[in-house]
């Protein structure tokens, strides 16, 4: 195997109590477990949440939420985008809550006699979905009407990131606080949600009847205050479950002076190793865009981990090959494992995980 994902469940386990531990006593916790678990696995990591005692799972389409029914699992799941109505009939007797943002499709499935139970989304801001914010009092007035349909929850989320719109996030969270209170005075029964990683860690009092947690299961750090602030309590117990190897496959010298690679646009700086590795960005390797120029280190902002040692990268990933300057780690040799930084949603899903 030439390279592969390893996944700590262990890890994931200890994280999602890291993160009850943290919750007011009657608070919910979803796990989100959308593209495909944050590329951990989205039958896997619900087959954890579920043993370590989560309330709901997240998904963002049916597809997901489908997966996750194939697999056994029996908790309730969440589609957190809107869905289509056609396919929310199709699954109208299973065990999913589906976030609808139109009074039409509410009416009309309510017209068909289904049991559904469906989330309502506000739009604070996002522009991704929901209802806007002055039509909540005809959204309520129009769903004290249905005969069918069980409105389970009221949800936002917050379009915030730390150290730019902290006082603007929360006026947008107290806003939506407020109008939970007051769907919840004829709908008791209903769930409030708006807390993410990020919302969690920033603002605890906005826990309110459940969170929707993604980063933190998977040991990402969302939020840089809060890490400071509770470093000692909270963020010191959350680890990366998540590690990409890979194998060496040849090593090469080049002497100073000497060019190579296409077009021998890359020039030696100095005696070098080089060695080889098949990941490149098909694999999901430095996926962001650059300017395509060659330079002959990419280490100032790519390496990977040789032991404790860093290998720079030698110009940029190709589609399926990575060159590492390995010169100052005469151990590296043809078989040497070599650990990679790759962002986890972009992994390609062919690449072997391995379940510790």
């Amino acid at each position: 195997m030439l390279k592969w994902i390893e996944i700590d469940k262990n890890i994931i386990s200890n994280n999602i109590k890291v993160i009850k531990s943290r919750l007011n006593k009657k608070t919910k916790l979803m796990a989100v477990v959308k593209a495909n678990a944050y590329g951990h696995g989205i039958a896997e990591v619900s087959q954890i949440a579920e043993k370590c005692g989560c309330d709901m799972l997240g998904v963002l389409t049916i597809d997901e939420a489908r997966e996750i029914k194939r697999a056994g699992i029996s908790l309730p799941v969440m589609i957190l985008a809107p869905c289509i109505k056609e396919e929310i009939l199709k699954e109208s007797n299973s065990n999913f809550v589906f976030t609808i943002d139109n009074i039409e499709d509410l009416l009309y499935l309510d017209k068909r006699n289904k049991k559904i139970n469906f989330n309502l989304d506000i739009d604070t801001g996002l522009k991704r979905w929901g209802i806007n914010i002055k039509d909540f009092d005809l959204y309520l007035k129009d769903i004290r009407k249905l005969k069918n349909l069980n409105f389970y929850s009221i949800s936002t989320h917050i379009a915030y990131t730390p150290y730019k719109n902290k006082t603007d996030a929360w006026l947008k969270l107290n806003i939506f606080k407020s109008l939970s209170v007051k769907a919840k005075k004829e709908f008791p029964d209903l769930i409030a949600h708006c807390a993410n990683s990020l919302v969690l860690c920033d603002f605890q009092e906005f826990q309110l009847d459940m969170v929707r947690i993604g980063n933190l299961i998977y040991g990402i750090y969302p939020s840089d205050i809060y890490k400071v602030k509770q470093k000692n309590i909270f963020i010191t117990k959350i680890k990366r479950p998540w590690k990409f190897f890979a194998k060496i496959i040849s090593v090469k010298k080049a002497r100073k002076g000497e060019s190579f690679g296409y077009a021998g646009e890359i020039v030696a700086n100095r005696d070098m190793r080089i060695a080889a590795i098949a990941v490149g960005y098909s694999d999901g390797l430095t996926m962001e865009p650059q300017d395509n120029v060659y330079k002959i280190s990419e280490g100032v902002r790519y390496w990977a981990m040789i032991g404790d040692k860093k290998a720079p990268f030698v110009s940029k990933a190709s589609i399926s090959t990575t060159l590492l300057d390995i010169t100052d780690i005469p151990q590296a040799k043809v078989g040497t494992n070599v650990s990679l930084a790759i962002r986890r949603t972009a992994a390609n899903y062919k690449i072997p995980r391995i379940y510790k």
